[in-house]
């Protein structure tokens, strides 16, 4: 791979990571975004130190840029493990692809176990019509009355899936966001 191709590929990987960390926008899936940065991470480590390329100072700076953005993921990956509440984010519930009105919209449900407040925190995203692979959050309730992993109440079935487009409309659209 040519220092060009290198360089876009580091410039892809900075602009990917930085937007993911410091913006509401994020490829769908909860998971997704931490996959895709290890990928990507592994990827641009062997295509920046592959055998074979010219030294100059632009391979030392890719080399030095492409070990400090991983160095970024593994060690936001390594920290996120040192939460001692890790293991609620693997109960966690997502509702992919409901159309409301026309719109993309995704929900995801995450229980807090034993707290005060609620059953857990309940967050909507919202894709573009037209690519719909990456996604903005729009609404975000860290203390919802509702849990959306029992899908009985009082000894009654209930649509989890009816329930979340009934809150995409009263949270979103009907409030105009």
């Amino acid at each position: 791979m040519t220092t060009r191709n290198q360089t876009i590929l580091v410039i892809f990987f900075a602009a990917y990571l930085f937007t993911v960390l410091f913006t509401d926008i994020s490829l769908v899936g909860f998971w997704t975004d931490i996959i895709f940065s290890i990928l990507l991470s592994q990827f641009a480590l062997r295509i920046v130190f592959r055998k074979g390329i010219i030294k100059s100072w632009l391979t030392v700076i890719l080399k030095i840029s492409t070990v400090f953005l991983s160095a970024i993921v593994f060690g936001l990956i390594a920290y996120s493990f040192t939460n001692m509440f890790i293991l609620d984010t693997f109960k966690m519930r997502s509702f992919y692809y409901q159309k409301v009105n026309g719109r993309i919209f995704h929900a995801y449900f995450k229980p807090v176990g034993a707290y005060a407040g609620g059953y857990g925190n309940f967050w909507i995203t919202e894709s573009p019509k037209y690519f719909p692979v990456i996604e903005k959050r729009i609404y975000y309730d860290r203390t919802v009355h509702w849990n959306f992993n029992d899908d009985t109440w009082e000894g009654q079935p209930v649509d989890n899936y009816e329930m979340v487009r009934n809150y995409i409309k009263d949270e979103i659209i009907d409030k105009g966001k």
